[in-house]
């Protein structure tokens, strides 16, 4: 038997194998012995059904299945002689000439790691959100809280800029100051400080009692081709104010099922939950630029089969939320293509981040579990954390998954260490992120001030 390797690319190597039908002799014997001790033919006792006719009734099975085992085999050997050779994703046998009792030709296709020159980012920038929550944030989440609790009491007066409304919306045609059939949405409520809603609207609005007729002229919406102004008649069915709750030891225990009643209590607790908001959502931003970067900065090749088997993940999903079956009308080849370069940039990622563990030796520590599970465990005084370690370690798939979720945090950890990180304000952020935006969609649209619009219908939301 002979194995020529051959390498197709950076990450993709071919290995055929080939051998003669006397060396495959033996494996013919133990796989025709096998098929045999399955067989019940009348006339023959089980197990004593001739060679001969066991392989003409089932050649074409026993053909695979020594081609398979042959090629496995010569697979095992030798990866176990190149050990430079670090193969990744799912093997696959791109071809098989073989009929029993002949002379054997198989193709094994599969991918290996590629190297990852990994690069020197000192000089790389990555942004990252500083903010230390202040008295004002803490008080606007617990003003939010009392306006979700607030009793809605209907006011005879006109209507003020926070206050909720009912209305029919009615559009108009203003060439003839008619209504348009079909054009209607009755019963419409929303809050008038709704940062959602069309300023037209709120300005028609405000002011206005219950009964009143006002009428808007709303402009096409934000990122839309239309060019038509719009005009509706606004009839105002309902005007309700907040009852604003007091900040009190019964609205804590209403809004904690009884678990606080303390107001400072609250509100430090509070405090602390934004902290804790603002950490994760700096952490979550740093984390997504760090990966674009590197990305950028590594132009790493896939191996074909890594990208498969993230497409098979991806169709795992689509299983999962469907009771483990895929829609009727689901399309694989449309969807394996629209998804695709999503495969492609999570395999590339994997790669590198792969490479960060090795190069600075990410390993997973006692200690690092024991925080985790600490941090699992915060705020619940029923269960300890080496309980709740007890009960992943008795589930292999569990405790791997927490293994990942360390290892990406210290890559990260690393990674931020490496960048050059440039600390931004919650104002400064967002600045940057309203001018990226505005310039990627002028980009992307550059003969176009607007994009479609969704619904032809009218809208108080944009």
């Amino acid at each position: 038997m002979e194995t020529t390797l051959t390498e197709v690319s950076p990450v993709e190597y071919e290995m055929e194998v080939t051998a003669s039908a006397d060396e495959l002799k033996d494996r013919v014997r133990d796989a025709v012995r096998e098929q045999r001790s399955q067989m019940n033919i009348k006339g023959f006792r089980k197990g004593k059904v001739p060679a001969p006719m066991v392989k003409k009734m089932h050649g074409p099975v026993l053909s695979m299945r020594v081609a398979e085992q042959v090629t496995q085999d010569a697979f095992e050997t030798m990866l176990n002689d190149n050990e430079d050779i670090e193969m990744m994703g799912q093997p696959q046998i791109s071809e098989i000439d073989y009929e029993i009792d002949s002379d054997l030709r198989t193709v094994l296709r599969f991918g290996v790691r590629p190297e990852v020159e990994l690069k020197d980012l000192s000089d790389e920038e990555v942004r990252m959100l500083v903010h230390e929550v202040t008295d004002e944030d803490v008080e606007k989440e617990i003003d939010n809280i009392r306006e979700q609790q607030a009793d809605l009491v209907p006011v005879d007066e006109p209507a003020q800029d926070d206050d909720y409304v009912n209305v029919d919306l009615q559009r108009v045609d203003p060439s003839t100051d008619t209504p348009i059939i079909g054009e209607t949405d009755e019963d419409v409520g929303f809050f008038l400080d709704d940062e959602r809603l069309r300023e037209e609207l709120r300005d028609a609005i405000v002011g206005s009692e219950a009964g009143d007729t006002v009428r808007a002229q709303v402009p096409p919406p934000p990122h839309s081709e239309e060019e038509e102004t719009r005009t509706f008649d606004i009839t105002i069915n309902d005007v309700k104010r907040r009852d604003l709750p007091p900040f009190d030891e019964e609205l804590v225990r209403r809004v904690t099922d009884g678990a606080m009643e303390d107001p400072e209590e609250f509100r430090a607790e509070m405090r602390r939950r934004i902290e804790q908001s603002y950490e994760r959502q700096a952490r979550e931003m740093v984390q997504g630029e760090i990966v674009d970067r590197m990305l950028e900065l590594h132009t790493v090749p896939v191996p074909p089969s890594v990208v498969e088997s993230f497409l098979d993940s991806f169709e795992e999903e689509v299983k999962e939320e469907n009771d483990g079956e895929l829609p009727d009308d689901f399309d694989r080849t449309h969807f394996r293509q629209q998804n695709r370069g999503d495969a492609e940039q999570q395999a590339r990622w994997m790669i590198i981040r792969d490479a960060i563990v090795e190069d600075a030796d990410i390993e997973v520590t006692d200690d690092d579990l024991r925080d985790f599970f600490s941090e699992q465990m915060q705020g619940q005084d029923d269960i300890s954390a080496d309980q709740i370690r007890g009960f992943y370690q008795s589930m292999p798939r569990m405790m791997q998954q927490v293994d990942q979720q360390i290892i990406s945090r210290k890559v990260y950890d690393e990674l931020i260490d490496r960048f050059d990180v440039r600390e931004l304000s919650l104002e400064a952020f967002r600045e940057e992120m309203e001018a990226e935006h505005a310039a990627a969609h002028d980009h992307a649209h550059p003969d176009h001030d607007h994009d479609h619009a969704d619904e032809d219908t009218p809208s108080i939301i944009t």
